[in-house]
């Protein structure tokens, strides 16, 4: 199926560079959802009209110290105080981060978060 390009991405398979408003074919439905998903590139038509583009995934929440937080929030607020996070890291992951810390790093990350 065709897709377009619309942020700048290098196949990992061909090494080639693609650039926004190209269109190129794709021959597999998950490596079009991964791209779509990634946000490298969309469909511009769909053989099979049951195939759905992905929905939108649902804001993930975390509960912590009493509360509940969306999942950006908590990894903005442990960078903001030196701890390596990603959005691409499981909750478990994320909670044993915090569960490493210290006590002097927990205040940091509750002020962080707007608590106390």
């Amino acid at each position: 199926m065709k897709v377009k390009v619309i942020s700048v991405f290098r196949d990992k398979f061909t090494g080639k560079y693609y650039t926004p408003g190209e269109v190129i074919e794709v021959g597999e439905e998950a490596r079009v959802l991964d791209m779509e998903s990634r946000r490298l590139a969309e469909r511009i038509e769909v053989k099979n009209p049951e195939v759905k583009a992905p929905e939108e995934k649902k804001e993930v929440k975390i509960s912590l110290f009493e509360k509940e937080f969306e999942k950006k929030a908590l990894i903005d607020a442990l960078k903001s105080i030196g701890v390596q996070a990603s959005g691409n890291m499981k909750e478990e992951t994320l909670l044993a981060k915090v569960s490493e810390l210290d006590e002097e790093s927990t205040a940091k990350l509750k002020e962080a978060l707007g608590i106390e």
